[in-house]
């Protein structure tokens, strides 16, 4: 049996060939590090080789486990692309981390992986590796743990989350215990990987839907109207609210106050009158139409006294619609313009790739393929984010990626100065346009309308447990090289930190890309010049 050591940005697929094997981690105190063991079962006469393989780590505060199962990418990437994809051809590509409970057997010919998280501090980390019962291989793997405990990245990140999704895949009614259990395990698991906040539904969010259809009604508020007036019961978001603060997300995402790709229409929202409830606002409500403005009139003052009293408007966002492009400009720019006095003190924030429109926005969110576009128009964007769009050229979080291609976006960040980041896809088990509930564990491109890993990053587990995925993982570890690039800054300076993580001075959203074997060795010198500043 062949076993090695390799970082976590290999994508270990069946027909991988090793690099150079890892030399060691470096973290801070309170860091979550993760890395691979490789295995290459013997040949054999059998068609899939019997190996039972176990991992056994010592040397860590705490340490965890993982088969990494491979899922089938139907579109790797589109068919024109960049040089940054391990596959470029529908296949099985590892993704799925399943924690073990037992010994790991071959699942396929190839290459197999366990994925290891450890928890620092450590400063040697003994992995003995066994083969049913027999000793294969036993490895020493040198950690430097930075001796200071780690902090969170100073940047707003928040993700789309689908909860009608929760309920679809479970089969169980929405707001069910068993939803609010899905629910509040998937926030833990956002949390983890740096996320500070999520889409509230305080309506059903009117995102990724096909014009005319509506998705499932996922709305925390319970509004009556009576003699003209609407009434807000907040029961079920006060619920939201507490499992979000118990897992950890301190912020709050409002959803858009009008339809996506243009602001023509009202959201989804289910209003009670004379005793019944019925869907008051939706498609075909005008977005300018007097009775939703009145309704806005009162939702809004109602979410901002709200929110404002549970985490600060400092903490809240609002939005108006989703990128908004020439054909959109009028319908949007109304649509804005009728809610701004509503809005006057608050956050919005609203995704855009135009810089025409900048005038028109907030606070845009800029994706990260056209920051370019708007630093020629003067604007330095403070918020990014990436998606479908962003396929060549830039970070993203696809399945076929390389894995320094979603880890790079941590010091690009930082390089940047970014203060946020977004990203439309935590949870989306829908086909395109939500026509459709997929199966995520079969289908990871939406139905093959976006490319593999785009729509979510998290898969329903059993028992409502989130099965969580290398791609969480290295998102995770950006905004640890993140936190530790701000954090080295305080004590060896900003010049400092450029000159170890972008020694070239070409680091940018689209520029300066290096193998992840580089990317390691950076990381180690900021470390280790940071544990000496810290003497």
């Amino acid at each position: 049996m062949q076993v090695l050591l390799t970082h976590s940005m290999a994508k270990v697929t069946p027909d991988w060939q090793p690099t150079a094997p890892l030399e060691g981690l470096t973290g801070w105190e309170g860091q979550t590090l993760s890395f691979q063991v490789a295995w290459l079962a013997p040949p054999t006469r059998r068609e899939t080789p019997s190996s039972e393989v176990r991992v056994e780590v010592d040397g860590a505060a705490d340490v965890a486990t993982f088969d990494v199962g491979l899922v089938p990418v139907h579109v790797p990437c589109w068919r024109e692309h960049d040089d940054a994809y391990v596959a470029t051809e529908p296949g099985l590509l590892p993704d799925l981390l399943r924690p073990t409970d037992g010994p790991a057997r071959a699942t396929h010919l190839g290459w197999h992986s366990i994925w290891v998280d450890v928890t620092l501090p450590a400063s040697e980390l003994v992995i003995t590796v066994t083969d049913r019962g027999d000793e294969v291989a036993r490895l020493v793997l040198p950690v430097t743990t930075v001796p200071a405990p780690v902090e969170a990245p100073d940047l707003e990140v928040t993700q789309w989350f689908h909860a009608d999704c929760l309920a679809t895949y479970y089969g169980v009614e929405t707001w069910s215990e068993e939803h609010w259990e899905a629910i509040g395990r998937q926030m833990r698991s956002a949390a983890r990987m740096g996320s500070t906040m999520l889409l509230t539904p305080v309506w059903t969010p009117p995102l990724d839907t096909e014009r005319g259809a509506n998705r499932p009604r996922t709305q925390l508020l319970d509004i009556e109207l009576v003699d003209g007036r609407y009434s807000f019961g907040h029961d079920r978001l006060d619920r939201w609210m507490e499992l979000a603060a118990a897992a950890g997300l301190s912020q709050v995402e409002v959803p858009h106050l009008f339809t996506q790709w243009g602001a023509t229409a009202a959201p989804q929202v289910w209003v009670r009158v004379d005793g019944e409830e019925r869907q008051l606002f939706g498609w075909h409500t005008d977005a300018l139409d007097p009775e939703y403005q009145n309704f806005l009139g009162q939702v809004v003052p109602f979410l901002i006294d709200y929110f404002g009293g549970r985490v600060g408007l400092g903490n809240t966002i609002f939005h108006v619609s989703d990128e908004p492009t020439d054909e959109h400009l009028a319908s949007y720019g109304a649509s804005a313009a009728s809610v701004a006095p509503l809005l006057e003190g608050c956050r919005v924030v609203d995704a855009l790739s135009h810089p025409e429109f900048a005038d028109l926005v907030q606070v845009p969110v800029v994706a990260t393929d056209a920051v370019g576009a708007f630093r020629d128009a003067g604007i330095e964007p403070g918020w990014v984010y990436h998606c479908i769009a962003q396929s060549w050229g830039v970070a993203n979080r696809f399945i076929a990626q390389e894995g320094i291609r979603t880890r790079a976006l941590g010091w690009q960040l930082y390089k940047a100065g970014a203060v946020g980041f977004l990203h439309w896809g935590f949870n989306f088990y829908n086909a395109q346009l939500s026509r459709r509930p997929i199966d995520p564990f079969h289908d990871t491109s939406a139905g093959g309308g976006f490319i593999g890993g785009d729509p979510f990053v998290v898969y329903p587990g059993p028992g409502y447990e989130p099965l969580e995925s290398q791609r969480h993982r290295l998102f995770a570890e950006a905004m640890g090289d993140l936190a530790a690039a701000q954090r080295a800054e305080k004590l060896i300076g900003r010049d400092a930190v450029l000159g170890i993580v972008d020694p070239e001075g070409n680091l940018d959203y689209a520029a300066g890309w290096v193998t992840a074997e580089e990317w390691l060795r950076r990381r180690d010198a900021l470390d280790r010049a940071a544990a000496a500043a810290l003497g």
